[in-house]
């Protein structure tokens, strides 16, 4: 499945392969998810973002998933808009 992933086809077996492999399946979506986040900007693409984190929030432990939350906020740190979105969400 790797290495033809995207995020929606990713997205679309959730269930059966987090149920079975949630840390592969967390880091395979935070490898797809990185350069998602870095391929568009507005708002429309950060809440898009912040979906896709809400949906591998609960997969490994919250201080692995934080760190990952972070590290996105400083890539992106010069996109405040970007910011606010996963403010909002409650990242």
């Amino acid at each position: 499945m790797k290495e033809n992933a995207d995020l929606s086809s990713v997205r679309q077996y959730r269930d059966p392969v987090a149920a079975t492999a949630p840390v592969e399946y967390f880091e395979l979506y935070r490898e797809l998810l990185v350069p998602f986040a870095a391929n568009d900007t507005g708002r429309r693409h950060y809440r898009d973002i912040a979906d896709h984190l809400e949906e591998i929030q609960g997969l490994v432990p919250e201080a692995r998933f934080e760190g990952f939350v972070d590290f996105l906020k400083d890539k992106h740190s010069n996109r405040p808009a970007f910011l606010d979105e996963l403010e909002k969400a409650g990242f």
